[in-house]
C-alpha cells in the first residue's frame, strides 16, 4: 500500500481530537447552581427541568471554548458573612466534597454558601475595593483585590421627569370629571430633605447595586469619583444643584458600608492609562471599556492591583413596569375602561417573576383573556408570546434587577503588573 503523499493529501479538512479533560482542566467551572441551593431557581435546575445551559448536572461546561466561573469566585460563610474570594479549582473542590453549595444573587452573580465554619480567622489583613464610576445614564463598577474579580455597567433609570409630567395631567383632567375622587389636601407637601425624583431613582439604584456587592466581598474600600457639575450654568437651577445633593446623600449611605475614598477625573484617566485598559468613545455600549475600566482604575487607587485582566462583565438595569392607571385621560366609548399597569398579573403571578416555561427560562408580563405573555430571560426583556398558559409556567422567583452576564476572552495585552504598587 502506497503511503499517501503531501500533495494527495492537500485540500483535505483535519481535525485534531478535543482534549476534553484538558480544557476542562484549564476551563472554570460553569456558573450552574447546585440542587442544594436555597434559591428556587436553582432548585428547579436539578433533574430533568430541560434548561437550555451549556452544561451538564454537574456544572462542568460542555463547550470547551468558554470561560464559565470568573476568575474568583465570591465566598459566604454559613453565617452569612463575607469571605475572600477563592479560585475556580478550589471551587471545584468545595462543591464536589459538600463544603459548599452555589447559589445565585439578586444581581445574577454565582457565590458559593460554606455549609461549615472555618477556623482560621476569615479576611485577616485582606483588602477589597469596590470601584463606582457615576454617569448621569451609566454606571461603572469593580470589585478588586490583587486582581480583578468583577466587573459591571448598570443603566440607570430613565424618564422619571416624563412619568410625572403625565401622571400631574392625569390628576388636573379628572377634577373636572363628574366621578367620585378623593378630597382635596395641601398640607402634604413637605419639602425637608427634599430631593428631586430624577436624581433620587439613580441614588436609590446605585445604593442597591452596592448593597448587594457589599453581601458578596468583604469590601474594605469604595472608590468613586467625584463629579463635579456646574448646576448654575448649565441647568435653570440658580441656587441648588440637584446632582450636589444626590451625591451628598449617596456618599454618607457608602460610608457606612465601608473606608469611602474619592477621586478626580484626571486621577482616573492617568492610572487607567497606566494599566493599560482601553476607553470606548460610546458609552451606551455594553462593554467592559465603556466605564467598567474607570472602575477598575478607581479600585486599583484605592487597593493596588497586580493583574488588571478582565474575564466577566455583567450589565444591570432596573425593571421600569408601567404604573397603574385607574382613570386615563380619555374615557372608553360606554364609559368602560380598560385596565393599564400594575404588577399583578394572574394569581400567583406577578410581573418580573421568572418562570419555567416548555423548559425555557422567561420573565413574566401582562395577561389577558387568561392568557400571560412572556419575556425572554434578557436584558432587552423583549416579548415572544401572549398565550402562555399559567398552569405551563413554573414560576422560580422574583427579580427586580434585569442582569446580563459576558465572558471576556484573555488579552495579551494586559500583564502582570507585579506588587510594587
Amino acid at each position: 500500500m502506497v503511503a499517501p503523499t503531501k500533495s494527495m493529501t492537500r485540500g483535505l479538512r483535519t481535525t485534531k481530537p478535543q482534549q476534553t479533560r484538558r480544557n476542562y482542566k484549564n476551563g472554570r467551572v460553569r456558573a450552574q447552581a447546585l440542587p442544594a441551593s436555597p434559591e428556587p431557581l436553582n432548585g428547579a435546575t436539578g433533574g430533568n427541568a430541560g434548561l437550555s445551559f451549556s452544561s451538564n448536572l454537574d456544572g462542568r461546561s460542555t463547550r470547551a471554548t468558554e470561560t464559565a466561573i470568573g476568575q474568583r469566585i465570591p465566598v459566604v460563610g454559613q453565617n452569612g458573612k463575607p469571605l475572600m474570594p477563592c479560585k475556580a479549582s478550589k471551587a471545584r473542590r468545595l462543591l464536589g466534597g459538600g463544603k459548599a453549595v452555589g447559589v445565585w444573587d439578586k444581581l445574577g452573580v454565582y457565590y458559593l454558601r460554606l455549609t461549615f465554619d472555618p477556623k482560621s480567622e476569615p479576611n485577616k489583613g485582606q483588602k477589597v475595593a469596590l470601584g463606582l464610576d457615576p454617569g448621569s445614564k451609566f454606571d461603572g463598577y469593580a470589585v478588586t483585590t490583587k486582581v480583578v474579580n468583577l466587573t459591571a455597567m448598570a443603566e440607570l433609570p430613565d424618564g422619571i421627569a416624563k412619568k410625572l409630567e403625565v401622571r400631574r395631567e392625569m390628576r388636573r383632567a379628572r377634577r373636572f370629571r363628574n366621578c367620585r375622587r378623593r378630597p382635596m389636601r395641601f398640607d402634604n407637601r413637605e419639602r425637608g430633605g427634599f430631593l428631586a425624583p430624577s436624581q433620587k431613582s439613580k441614588v436609590e439604584f446605585r445604593l442597591r447595586i452596592a448593597k448587594e456587592l457589599c453581601k458578596l466581598y468583604p469590601v474594605t474600600d469604595i472608590a468613586v469619583e467625584d463629579v463635579a457639575f456646574n448646576h448654575y450654568r448649565k441647568r435653570w437651577g440658580k441656587q441648588f444643584s440637584t446632582v450636589e445633593i444626590g451625591k451628598q446623600m449617596l456618599y454618607s449611605e457608602l460610608r457606612d458600608m465601608a473606608n469611602l475614598q474619592t477621586f478626580k477625573g484626571v486621577q482616573t484617566k492617568e492610572r487607567r492609562e497606566l494599566l493599560g485598559l482601553k476607553k470606548a468613545g460610546s458609552k451606551n455600549a455594553r462593554k467592559p471599556e465603556s466605564h467598567a475600566t474607570d472602575a477598575i482604575a478607581l479600585a486599583s487607587l484605592a487597593v493596588p492591583v497586580c493583574n488588571a485582566q478582565i474575564s466577566e462583565f455583567y450589565v444591570w438595569t432596573r425593571y421600569q413596569n408601567r404604573r397603574r392607571q385607574l382613570h386615563k385621560l380619555e374615557a372608553a366609548p360606554g364609559g368602560i375602561r380598560k385596565r393599564e399597569g400594575g404588577s399583578v398579573s394572574i394569581p400567583p403571578f406577578k410581573k418580573n417573576d421568572v418562570a419555567l416555561w416548555k423548559g425555557r427560562l422567561a420573565r413574566v408580563g401582562g395577561y389577558m383573556h387568561g392568557r400571560m405573555s412572556l419575556h425572554e430571560y434578557t436584558i432587552d426583556n423583549k416579548r415572544f408570546t401572549q398565550n402562555a398558559k399559567p398552569e405551563d409556567c413554573k414560576r422560580l422567583f422574583n427579580q427586580r434587577i434585569m442582569s446580563e452576564r459576558q465572558f471576556i476572552p484573555p488579552l495579551k495585552s494586559v500583564g502582570f503588573l507585579g506588587a510594587g504598587w
